[in-house]
C-alpha cells in the first residue's frame, strides 16, 4: 500500500451473496502491504449500525441495495456525520450514475465486471489517499477559519480593554469575546502568590468566564498549590514563559484538578508583568479533546500579554492613587513617612527614601524619612559626592537598572540593603533651587525607567512642596520663639518652659534655680571693637554658657546682653552655688574675635523655687533685685535673693 501504515478496515454494502463473495475474494488477494479486514452489510439498517460500532477506512456501496438507491444511503451518511471515503459499484457503466455519485460526496465510482485484483488494490489506496488528503484540506480550511475567528476575538478584546474604562468589566468583557471566538468554554485568569500559611508556590482565580448554562466558578478553587495538584514540572515551564497543553486523561497524576472543573482539554498561557511571572490564562474545552495548534497558542499568547498589560495598567493607576490618597491629606513627616511607604509598595521597591539637602553644609544630606522594607528611618546624614545621588544634586535624574552596587562600590548602605537596581529624582522650592531627592532601590532590575522616574517626579514635586513649606513654618516659629542673633530661646519661649518647669517642680517635690545674667561693661566692647564685634561677642558667649549648662536647663536671651537660666531639678540650694561659681569662671575667660582678644565678666543674681515665689513673674522679678544687688557688691560675682 505504500503510504498507508496502518491495517485496513473495509465495510461493503451488498444484497447479493455471490457478489459479495467475489468482491471479498479479489479484495484479499489483492496486493496489499497491511492487514485487510473486511465487513458487510446488506440492508440501509445494517449499514447504519455498523458504522456506528466500528471504524471503517474504507466503504464499498452497492448502487442498488435491494429497493434501495445507494445515491439516497450515501447521502443518509453524510447528513449522519460519517466521514469515510466511499467508492459506488454498479453493474455496468453508466456515466450519469458516476456523475450522480460524485455529487452526492462519492470518493470514486466502480463497475462489477471490470474489478481485478491489482485494479481494485490501486482503488484502495487511490481512494484513502485521496480523502485522507481531502480531510487534511478541509482541516486546514477549518483551522485556518477558526484561526481567524480567534484573532479577530483577540483584536476585538483588544480594543475593549483599550476603551472601555471600568477595569473588572474590561476584562470580563475581553474573556468572553475571545471564549465565544475561539469556542471555548470557560476561560480563567489565575494569579500566582505564596500560599497564606505554608509559603510555597501557589495560585488562586482573578477573573473567570463561562458559555451560557457552563459550570460558574467553583470557590474551592483559592490558594491551590502547584505541589498539591502534581504540577511542579509545570510550575516550572510557566515561569520560563511556556505553555502548556493538555488533554485529560484520568491516569494523569495533573487531571483530577481538571476533572473535578469538568474540562476535558485546555491550554495554559502564562504571563508576566514588570517582568516578572504574575499567573497564567487557562483556556478550557469541557466537551472536546482539543488539541491546539501552534498558531492558535501564539494568538493567545498575543491576548494573555494583553491581559497583562491591562492588569499592570489597572495595578498602576491604584498604586498612584493610593499615593496620592495616603499623603494628601498628611503634612510634615506624617507625610514624608507616609510617601516613602507608599511609594515603596507601589513601584514597587524594596527602599524609598526622601532626603534633604543641609543648608551651609555644601553636598551633605540627612534623611527626613525612608523605609527600609521593614521599617522607617530618618535623620541619618551622609555626604552624596561620589554616590548616586550626586547627579541629584545638580538637579538630573539619576538611574541604574542594574549593577548600582558595581558603579559605586564604596557606598555602603547599598551593600547594607542588597541594592541591585537605584533610581532618584531631584526636588526643588519655588526658586528653582535643589533642596532634596527622591530615591528607591531594589534587590532586582529596574526595567520600567519610564514609569519609575514619572511616579518619583510627581510626588518629587508634592515633597519639594511640603518640604519649603515646612522650612517656612520653621523659619516663623524661630522668629516667634528664638533670638534672632544668637538662637537661643526668646522671652515668649522663656516664659512658657518656666511655667512648665513649675509645674513639674511643684508635682515632684524639687527645687528650681532662675538665673538672671548680665555682662559687665558690655557697652564698653561695643564703644571699643563696633557693634559687629559685640554681636559676635554676644553669640559666643551664648554658645559658650549654653554648652556649660544641662540638656533638659533652658538658656533663654532677652535682649541687649540679658540672659536668662532655668534650671529644673535641683536638689538643694548647693546645686546652683556649684553651677553659679562654674559659669563665673567662664565668664573670665577671654575670647578672641576679629584679633582681638576681649576680655569680660558677668554678673548674676539668683531665686529659688519655692524659697522665693512659686510663679514665674515672681521668681523673675527677684532674680533682677538680686542682680542688681550682685552689680553694687562689685560685679564679676552671683547673688542669691536676701
Amino acid at each position: 500500500m505504500g503510504l498507508i501504515e496502518h491495517d485496513i478496515h473495509i465495510l461493503i454494502a451488498e444484497d447479493d451473496e455471490d457478489d459479495l463473495l467475489l468482491f471479498k475474494e479479489l479484495i484479499i488477494e489483492g496486493d496489499h502491504d497491511v492487514k485487510v479486514t473486511v465487513d458487510s452489510a446488506s440492508s440501509r439498517e445494517g449499514i447504519v449500525r455498523k458504522l456506528t460500532e466500528s471504524h471503517y477506512d474504507l466503504f464499498f456501496l452497492d448502487y442498488r441495495l435491494g429497493e434501495v438507491n445507494g445515491l439516497d444511503i450515501l447521502k443518509d451518511i453524510r447528513e449522519k456525520g460519517y466521514l469515510l471515503p466511499v467508492i459506488m459499484l454498479t453493474g455496468q457503466g453508466d456515466q450519469e450514475i458516476a456523475v450522480l455519485a460524485m455529487k452526492a460526496g462519492a470518493t470514486d465510482y466502480l463497475v462489477k465486471s471490470s474489478l481485478s485484483p491489482e485494479s481494485l488494490s490501486k482503488t484502495i489506496r487511490h481512494a484513502i489517499k485521496l480523502f485522507n488528503g481531502e480531510q487534511q484540506r478541509i482541516l486546514a480550511e477549518e483551522s485556518l477559519k477558526a484561526q481567524g475567528l480567534l484573532l479577530k476575538g483577540v483584536s476585538e478584546a483588544a480594543i475593549q480593554l483599550l476603551t472601555v474604562f471600568d477595569h473588572e468589566s474590561a476584562i470580563r468583557e475581553a474573556l468572553e469575546i475571545v471564549g465565544k471566538a475561539g469556542n471555548m468554554d470557560c476561560v480563567y485568569i489565575f494569579q500566582d502568590h505564596p500560599h497564606p500559611e505554608s509559603g510555597e508556590g501557589a495560585f488562586s482565580p482573578k477573573y473567570f468566564w463561562c458559555s451560557q448554562g457552563g459550570k460558574g466558578l467553583d470557590k474551592g478553587l483559592c490558594d491551590l498549590t502547584y505541589t498539591s495538584l502534581g504540577w511542579d514540572k509545570w510550575v516550572k515551564e510557566l515561569r520560563m514563559g511556556k505553555s502548556i497543553s493538555h488533554v485529560v486523561n484520568a491516569a494523569d497524576l495533573t487531571s483530577p484538578f481538571f476533572i473535578a472543573q469538568g474540562i476535558q482539554s485546555c491550554i495554559l498561557v502564562p504571563f508576566k508583568i514588570d517582568y516578572t511571572y504574575w499567573g497564567f490564562a487557562l483556556f478550557a474545552n469541557r466537551y472536546t479533546s482539543r488539541v491546539w495548534s501552534s498558531d492558535e497558542e501564539s494568538i493567545l499568547k498575543t491576548f494573555s500579554a494583553s491581559i497583562g498589560g491591562e492588569i499592570k495598567r489597572n495595578r498602576d493607576d491604584q498604586a498612584f492613587r493610593s499615593i496620592v490618597e495616603g499623603t494628601s491629606a498628611q503634612t510634615g513627616n506624617e507625610f514624608f513617612q507616609s510617601l516613602v511607604r507608599h511609594l515603596a509598595s507601589a513601584l514597587p521597591a524594596r527602599c524609598a527614601m526622601v532626603s534633604e539637602i543641609i543648608e551651609g553644609h555644601g553636598s551633605k544630606c540627612r534623611i527626613i524619612s525612608g523605609w527600609n522594607g521593614e521599617q522607617f528611618v530618618s535623620d541619618h546624614q551622609y555626604e552624596a559626592t561620589h554616590t548616586p545621588y550626586e547627579d541629584l544634586l545638580g538637579g538630573r535624574v539619576s538611574f541604574y537598572s542594574d549593577g548600582v552596587q558595581k558603579a559605586f562600590p564604596g557606598e555602603i548602605f547599598l551593600k547594607e540593603i542588597g541594592a541591585k537596581s537605584y533610581a532618584g529624582v531631584p526636588f526643588f522650592d519655588s526658586s528653582s533651587n535643589v533642596i532634596g531627592h527622591l530615591v528607591v532601590f531594589d534587590r532586582r532590575p529596574m526595567l520600567d525607567k519610564e514609569r519609575t522616574i514619572s511616579i518619583l517626579r510627581v510626588f518629587a514635586s508634592r515633597a519639594g512642596a511640603e518640604l519649603e513649606r515646612q522650612r517656612a513654618e520653621e523659619t516663623i516659629k524661630n522668629m516667634a520663639y528664638y533670638d534672632s542673633l544668637t538662637g537661643l530661646p526668646n522671652r515668649v519661649l522663656l516664659i512658657d518652659r518656666l511655667t512648665l518647669a513649675l509645674a513639674h517642680a511643684h508635682r515632684v517635690k524639687k527645687r528650681l534655680a532662675v538665673m538672671f545674667l548680665d555682662f559687665d561693661d558690655f557697652k564698653l566692647v561695643n564703644d571699643t571693637y563696633g557693634h559687629s564685634t559685640g554681636d559676635l561677642f554676644l553669640r559666643e558667649m551664648g554658645q559658650k554658657l549654653k554648652s556649660a549648662v544641662r540638656e533638659e536647663d533652658t538658656l533663654a536671651r532677652l535682649g541687649g546682653d540679658e540672659f536668662i537660666l532655668v534650671l529644673p531639678e535641683l536638689m538643694d540650694r548647693q546645686n546652683a552655688v556649684t553651677l553659679a561659681e562654674k559659669l563665673t569662671q567662664l565668664g573670665r575667660e577671654p575670647l578672641t574675635l576679629d584679633g582681638n582678644e576681649i576680655k569680660s565678666s558677668f554678673s548674676m543674681g539668683i531665686s529659688l523655687y519655692p524659697d522665693d515665689g512659686t510663679d514665674h513673674e515672681t521668681l523673675l522679678k527677684k532674680a533682677d533685685e538680686a542682680l542688681y544687688k550682685a552689680k553694687r557688691k562689685g560685679r564679676d560675682g552671683y547673688h542669691f535673693v536676701d
